[in-house]
């Protein structure tokens, strides 16, 4: 397998001494490109393909930073924006975020680590952002709709170093077209039942994952939870009781998910859940050990154990889940492996009985 081509990132500081220095501090993780003005970044978005752009606010040229990056959501959508600055104020960050579509901030000073991680959370989120339109362009295709006009310029239009909104023409389409979008949206990439990402999304999910856990050597956890007995509930209960167990499940693994300091629901693409299989979901944690990714586990087991089910029609018996946790690099060094470990380690439990939390070993 050949080795991932490193993200490009374009640095765009006009003090020469911090941008050598964020030069070294990325370059070992990531393709940089420099610019010290808005017209050289501009001259960097004509000719290359960007995955993020890192731009101080002040530049010096007339031109701040946060118009830098609203041209640069214009040019390269898919780019992640990330914008340096000393300033604290909230309308200064809503004015980034509303007008440039700013992902992420670095304020100064900031450390090596800060920068990098921020970089590479950006580069990350920026290659779901990517995935999911991709697979949205696909239905559509298949759904016979026609692609919406790019809201402003693109690559190898003129450079231009002020920033001019440009709003698409709406196109000549009838409602049932239009009703349709939103629901393409959906279909491309979450399951239809219980509203988790689907199986594909998952796993290009867990792709970008791994790339970004390799070049920032951080672990990434694979967690599979499988509901025990969901056949014999299925033939007992009937096919509409199952489809409502499988809803209630998902949902629980999507609110005990939550950040490991603060205990906020996460609803970043740090963590990803879906429906890998009929009975069968997978999540992904991204920059968490075995640790995190076994307190989650062990949380979901016990909330679905204690989830009121109503003993309808004289069924009697508890709701249970059984789930394994694999952990890269510890039992894996790839994604083909990562998944193995994790789905031995499922079988293997339940061979043993239900209601447990099993971690793979190498």
């Amino acid at each position: 397998m050949s080795e991932p081509v490193a993200a490009k990132v374009l640095v765009v500081e006009d003090n020469r001494t911090m941008l050598a220095l964020m030069q070294y501090y990325l370059s070992k993780d990531f393709t940089v490109f420099l610019a010290r003005s808005a017209e050289e970044a501009l001259e960097v978005l004509q000719r290359e393909q960007l995955h993020a752009v890192v731009s101080d606010q002040n530049l010096g040229d007339g031109l701040m930073g946060v118009d830098l990056l609203k041209r640069v959501s214009e040019l390269q959508p898919h780019a992640a924006r990330i914008l340096v600055t000393a300033s604290q104020k909230l309308e200064d960050a809503q004015k980034a975020i509303n007008e440039a579509r700013v992902n992420h901030f670095l304020t100064k000073p900031f450390t090596e680590q800060e920068l990098k991680n921020t970089v590479g959370q950006a580069v990350h989120n920026a290659a779901l952002v990517a995935i999911r339109d991709k697979m949205v362009q696909e239905l559509k295709e298949q759904l016979g709709l026609r692609p919406a006009k790019p809201a402003a310029g693109k690559p190898g239009s003129p450079p231009s170093s002020r920033v001019k909104t440009v709003e698409p023409k709406p196109e000549a389409k009838g409602a049932a077209s239009q009703s349709l979008i939103p629901e393409s949206e959906r279909l491309a990439f979450r399951d239809g039942l219980t509203g988790l990402y689907n199986h594909r999304y998952f796993q290009e999910a867990l792709s970008a994952g791994l790339l970004s856990a390799r070049r920032r050597e951080q672990k990434l956890a694979l967690v599979l939870i499988d509901i025990d007995g969901f056949r014999r509930f299925n033939l007992s209960r009937g096919y509409a009781e199952g489809d409502k167990l499988l809803r209630r499940v998902s949902q629980l693994v999507t609110e005990m998910m939550e950040d490991p300091v603060t205990h906020a629901r996460s609803d970043n693409s740090s963590e990803i859940a879906a429906r890998y299989d009929w009975d069968v979901f997978g999540v992904i944690l991204c920059n968490a050990d075995v640790e995190r990714a076994r307190t989650y586990a062990e949380k979901l087991r016990k909330a679905v154990e204690e989830m009121a089910f109503p003993e309808d029609e004289g069924v009697a018996g508890e709701v249970t889940v059984t789930a394994s946790v694999a952990v890269f690099p510890d039992q894996a060094r790839n994604e083909q492996e990562l998944i193995s470990a994790a789905e031995k380690t499922l079988g293997a439990s339940k061979a043993n009985g239900p209601n447990r939390v099993v971690l793979s070993v190498k």
